[in-house]
């Protein structure tokens, strides 16, 4: 995905491309194209969410309990399980559908800020459905032209997950 810019509407274009072949990688699970989209320095972090009164929320705590604290290499490594037979949650796979909707691009110094939600639904074997619905910001960064996710922030909704496993990327 190269972008321009100097073009408010190719920045948005761009960013929209980068966010649908994503969502398309992680669908047919090519995580390799994925880890394409991604930098060497990679941020990715989804901390859980707690109901609180007005008065006493709080912005998310890197310290406090997350649902994904991760790396570029400590996601390859997770991706890896699925190769070894290993991963029976996984056996037979899991079909995704990911949904991105209502992005924002905003400049921010020599990177971008998106902000994105997104739908997933997920089905496995006959009747194990779940529905994990959030928003994400990302700081995207150009590496050799080409638009990159440098850090994501992922906030689900759901304060309690019903799905069995958190094999999914968001």
């Amino acid at each position: 995905m190269l972008i321009d810019s100097s073009n408010d509407a190719a920045l948005w274009f761009a960013v929209q491309r980068l966010y649908a072949a994503e969502a398309r990688y992680l669908d047919e699970e090519d995580y390799e194209r994925w880890f394409a989209l991604l930098t060497e320095d990679l941020e990715y972090w989804m901390p859980t969410r707690e109901t609180r009164f007005r008065r006493d929320e709080a912005p998310p705590d890197p310290q406090r309990m997350n649902f994904y604290r991760e790396t570029l290499e400590s996601l390859r490594m997770r991706a890896s399980r699925l190769a070894t037979g290993t991963a029976w949650s996984e056996n037979p796979r899991t079909r995704y559908r990911h949904l991105i909707t209502n992005v924002e691009v905003f400049p921010a110094g020599g990177e971008l800020r998106a902000l994105s939600n997104f739908i997933v639904y997920r089905h496995r074997l006959e009747r194990e459905e779940a529905w994990l619905v959030g928003r994400r910001e990302d700081a995207l960064r150009t590496v050799q032209g080409e638009l990159r996710i440098a850090r994501r922030t992922v906030l689900l909704d759901q304060t309690v997950l019903q799905s069995k496993n958190l094999n999914v990327y968001l």
